[in-house]
């Protein structure tokens, strides 16, 4: 396993998903988004991680399609 693993922050995550970090928070909490490295007194996600997430969480709206329309006679 010779693969090189990138640590995003708290700050980061929380720009990448366009939350705050209190929502963040509440997120890790309730266990609907994967808890942090603690590294000292620092949080990091590996990016991956992060990634996987958020691919995850809009695959609904990425394979959304219109309702077909039923003509009338």
């Amino acid at each position: 396993m010779n693969q090189a693993v990138q640590l995003v922050g708290k700050t980061q995550v929380c720009a990448m998903l366009g939350i705050s970090d209190r929502t963040l928070e509440k997120l890790v909490r309730s266990r609907q988004f994967p808890a942090p490295l603690r590294l000292g007194k620092r949080l990091s996600w590996v990016d991956s991680v992060v990634q996987s997430w958020l691919l995850k969480a809009v695959e609904p709206q990425l394979n959304w399609e219109p309702p077909k329309r039923i003509r009338k006679s």
